[in-house]
């Protein structure tokens, strides 16, 4: 019975490194670009840009939203079809630099002081952090269709 204390603590600290395990997430967030490009790259831009020069965050179902890298950029058109990306400084030469989201899979997931975060599907979800104008312009487009 006296060693029994010390087994109870060893064994929730091993559930405990289990659980951190299992919900671990990369804290890089180009690893969430890729993913975007994986699944939505395209090489045409649909028209001209309605918002230039965007700073977005990005992260995965959890964690904190970071932006890609300090030069990073985003050139944006919200339009019938949904979220159309371009991106800029990102240091990544071989992912494509833009990436064209349905409408259906642009879903709001909050608002933060900085803006509006969105879940973009892509299995798993990544989740962007827009502010301004671009961030209520896409609310109102995903509210809307």
């Amino acid at each position: 019975m006296e060693y029994f204390s010390e087994t109870l603590i060893v064994l929730m600290i091993l559930v405990g490194v289990a659980v951190a395990a299992v919900a671990f997430e990369p804290a890089d967030p180009l690893d969430n670009w890729k993913r975007l490009t994986e699944r939505y790259a395209t090489s045409g831009w649909p028209g001209d840009p309605q918002f230039t020069m965007q700073q977005i965050h990005f992260g995965g179902p959890r964690g904190a939203l970071k932006p890609l890298s300090p030069s990073a950029t985003f050139d944006v058109e919200v339009d019938e079809f949904g979220l159309c990306l371009a991106g800029r400084g990102i240091g990544a030469e071989d992912t494509p630099d833009i990436v064209r989201i349905p409408g259906t899979h642009v879903r709001p997931a909050g608002k933060r002081r900085q803006g509006y975060v969105f879940k973009l599907y892509a299995e798993p979800a990544v989740r962007i952090l827009v502010g301004g104008e671009l961030g209520s312009e896409l609310l109102r487009k995903s509210q809307a269709g």
